[in-house]
């Protein structure tokens, strides 16, 4: 008998794991980690968007400054690397769970990261983080229905204004929850950015153990889903 408590009701919407809201949220804490970590640490550089690099590489074209122009450049150019990789690799790899992926790749590179000795070029850093910033701006791309970057958050501030604006206008409680999520977003990414600024100060390349670590159960729980949904589809 079916239950009258339940009766006429949607089931609940399920989301596949790179979605969800710990997943999305522990890449947002990172990618404020990181534009703190490079922009400190490293050169003044901004890795997780390119905007204020291309503004600064036509700035010191302009001013004849071209050695500190071509430290923008590489890392422009590692960003467009990074987004063709995330972009060829599905296509060419059909089996590959390219949020796994990225996720391994991310905390393997970061851990690699934090013993580069402090004597060595900014280049290393800031061209590796640009690639990975790309890769994973590319990989995870929706949380819980809502369209979100985990690297920046200009769109994200804007949908979350948006949303709410549309939410409390139509009392739509779907766009109230996007709003949400989006606030969310915006607050992990604020914090890693506060977490990026006290570690690097006092850890310097070591800070970056720090997202090696809180991806290392994202991680876990990708591969334990990946898992489960290839013995699901071998049982079929």
């Amino acid at each position: 008998m079916e239950n009258t408590a339940t009766a006429g009701l949607p089931a609940p919407r399920t989301f596949e794991p790179e979605k969800t809201l710990y997943v999305f949220l522990s890449f947002a804490f990172v990618g404020g980690f990181l534009e703190a970590y490079t922009f400190l640490l490293h050169g003044g550089v901004f890795c997780n968007a390119q905007t204020g690099n291309l503004v600064l590489l036509a700035l010191r074209l302009v001013q004849g400054r071209f050695a500190e122009a071509l430290h923008y450049l590489f890392s422009i150019l590692a960003y467009l690397a990074g987004i063709l990789v995330s972009a060829a690799l599905p296509a060419l790899l059909k089996k590959l769970r390219l949020p796994l992926f990225t996720t391994a790749v991310e905390m393997c590179a970061f851990a690699a990261l934090a013993f580069i000795p402090q004597s060595a070029s900014d280049w290393y850093t800031y061209v590796s983080v640009s690639f990975l910033c790309a890769l994973q701006y590319n990989t995870f791309t929706e949380c819980r229905g809502a369209k979100a970057a985990t690297t920046f958050c200009t769109n994200n501030l804007r949908q979350a204004a948006v949303n709410l604006f549309g939410g409390v206008r139509e009392k739509d409680g779907a766009k109230l929850k996007k709003s949400g999520v989006y606030a969310l977003v915006i607050l992990c990414f604020a914090l890693g950015a506060v977490a990026g600024g006290l570690t690097a100060d006092r850890l310097g390349n070591y800070s970056a153990l720090l997202c090696s670590a809180l991806l290392l159960p994202v991680f876990i729980l990708l591969l334990v889903c990946a898992v489960r949904e290839g013995k699901t589809d071998r049982g079929q």
